[in-house]
């Protein structure tokens, strides 16, 4: 089983939205992207809410901004939970083997819906929260029935067995647990949901080391029967715990920032007041620190490894489980964002993620699919003296589907054109470049280079300029270095003006060129026009599926969403392709 879709209404500044996580192809990670105090941590709240039951003390943190003063109506959470064919023939036979009702026939059906609700009096909470559920499946209770009807008698059972069984999981990782404890107390929670959490996190590693193995019988009934026996059993529980977590955490850690040998030591012991305790240090060369010691970038990746990598592994239920992440690795550096992504596709082989980020570094261009832009359209950004926590009205919208609505509001999605846009590294470490005179030209040839004719790239690198009077400074570096470069301007009287000045003014002569030098039936255009005009309008609506007409910013992100995708579109024509062919061959040759 796997959650489909989220329905939430009237929560916190959530008057109704809808996420859908049931896209073709299955896609495994959604991002919400959107500003700060946009509603995108709300959002996966109200997702956790959903299936984890709040209790009646916090549940007038659910009352909708603004209404709090005396709020009378319902807060409702939605899911619509889909079955695969092993849900199904699990429950088929579990009606078979253990309810003891007449059928002729059975279906279970192919999703169900489960809805919890909070009800509120004048912004107090009624006592008892609804939960309810749509039956998942019916039955014919004779051959000659005309009507399936849903299983009645005893499906209480039956709904018990699903939960416990089949149900997807939902784990919402927190960010106080970045906040590392020295001790964590393995007995006697005191129903403290941060204590909870890290007694959790041992007990899920302890599972993944010998199924066999729990925090009650491993390590406190250790502690308190102290025969050598007992103490033996409990040093090799603490060894193999130790190397279990410096395994998966070093492992991955060496891959976001370089680190000398170090390895988690895992001691247990008893304090003054009777309690049982597990610390974990880390042991760096002859020195042991305690985790709450390193840094703020490795305490959250720690325990977000553990969290994650440890958890999927539950035997609990055969159904998904869906992580939800709140600004992951805000605190790391940015080259250490970027290889969290690589994180997460590993973490998504047995279950899928949601995260929300505003961060550029945290977003795959591959993923843009099945990305959300979120925003609180009550609230104007632009004016941020004027805001009051009554302007709260969330909405997510699908990345392409806001896109194209606002095309023009593009601070929301702002973290997805700077991951989209161009990245040149710097002059003195390209040893060949071809110089374009902007972003436009750039995005272009580089997409039609590498992507649709998917020719060498180590002959040169593609550099933008900024514009075509604007390429003086490349062009003289390259001159002075006595570099190899390519200066390549649009065959328009612009290029071909400033072509004349960069030969008189900075001796290119032979490095500059027009599209009319590689080819006479390039005269008079611009890159642009290498393409035909329905080419155009097709890229545009890459970007903006609206547009009607050609739009030069539209297409300019269009080809870079093209390119992230690694897609080759089929109405790009054979005719087009081979015009950048001659002028790819032309290039190939001045180097």
């Amino acid at each position: 089983m796997k959650y489909t879709h989220f329905t939430v209404e009237n929560y916190k500044g959530i008057k109704q939205v809808t996420i859908d996580l049931s896209s073709k192809p299955d896609y495994k990670i959604y991002a919400f992207v959107g500003l700060n105090e946009s509603g995108k941590t709300t959002l996966l709240e109200a997702m956790n809410d959903c299936e984890n039951e709040v209790p009646i003390r916090r549940r007038h943190e659910l009352i909708p901004k603004g209404l709090a003063g005396g709020f009378t109506g319902s807060t409702i959470i939605r899911a619509t939970i889909s079955l695969n064919e092993d849900d199904k023939l699990a429950i088929e036979n579990f009606i078979k083997d253990h309810l003891k009702i007449r059928y002729a026939e059975i279906i279970v059906q192919d999703e169900f819906t489960i809805t919890r609700e909070y009800k509120f009096e004048n912004s107090t909470p009624v006592d008892k929260a609804e939960y309810s559920y749509t039956g998942f499946a019916v039955i014919k209770k004779t051959v000659k029935s005309k009507k399936f009807v849903e299983i009645s008698d005893e499906d209480s059972i039956l709904w018990t067995y699903a939960k416990e069984k089949l149900f997807p999981e939902i784990i919402f990782y927190r960010d106080f647990l970045t906040k590392f404890p020295e001790k964590i107390y393995l007995d006697n929670p005191d129903d403290d949901i941060k204590t909870q959490e890290y007694l959790n996190i041992i007990e899920d590693v302890l599972t993944s080391i010998n199924p066999t193995y729990n925090v009650k019988k491993s390590l406190v009934e250790r502690l308190e029967d102290k025969s050598d026996a007992n103490t033996q059993a409990l040093e090799a529980v603490e060894n193999e715990l130790g190397a279990k977590i410096s395994q998966v955490v070093f492992e991955a850690w060496s891959k976001i920032q370089n680190v000398s040998r170090k390895e988690i030591i895992a001691k247990t012991g008893t304090d003054a007041s009777d309690r049982h305790f597990l610390r974990l240090t880390v042991k760096d060369g002859l020195l042991s620190y305690l985790i709450s010691e390193r840094s703020l970038g490795f305490r959250w990746f720690f325990t977000f490894l553990l969290y994650t990598e440890f958890r999927k592994e539950r035997v609990k239920t055969s159904g998904e489980i869906l992580f939800l992440l709140d600004e992951p690795a805000s605190n790391l550096h940015q080259a250490a964002q970027k290889s969290l992504l690589g994180t997460f596709e590993n973490i998504v082989t047995k279950s899928r993620l949601v995260y929300t980020t505003h961060s550029h570094h945290l977003i795959n261009p591959a993923w843009l699919d099945n990305a959300y832009i979120v925003r609180n359209k009550a609230l104007k950004y632009e004016d941020e003296d004027n805001f009051t926590i009554v302007n709260t009205e969330v909405e997510a919208s699908k990345y392409k589907t806001f896109v194209s609505q606002h095309p023009t509001q593009t601070s929301y999605f702002q973290p997805i054109l700077d991951v989209l846009d161009y990245q040149p590294g710097l002059l003195e470490n390209v040893p060949n470049i071809v110089i374009t005179e902007g972003k436009f030209d750039y995005s272009t040839f580089k997409y039609f280079h590498d992507t649709v004719l998917n020719r060498s790239k180590n002959i040169y690198s593609i550099y933008p300029g900024q514009g075509a009077s604007k390429l003086d400074l490349p062009i003289a570096l390259y001159e002075s270095w006595a570099r190899p470069y390519v200066a390549l301007l649009d065959s328009d009287k612009q290029g071909l003006d400033q072509k004349k000045r960069y030969i008189k003014e900075l001796s290119g002569e032979l490095n500059i060129f027009t599209l009319e030098d590689i080819d006479s039936k390039f005269k008079n255009i611009s890159t642009e026009d290498l393409l035909s005009a329905e080419e155009r309008l097709k890229i545009s609506q890459e970007f903006n599926p609206e547009l009607k007409k050609y739009d030069k910013s539209a297409f300019n992100t269009g080809i870079r969403i093209l390119e992230a995708e690694n897609s080759v579109p089929s109405y790009i024509t054979e005719s087009t392709k081979k015009k950048f062919v001659k002028i790819f061959d032309f290039l190939d040759a001045q180097f």
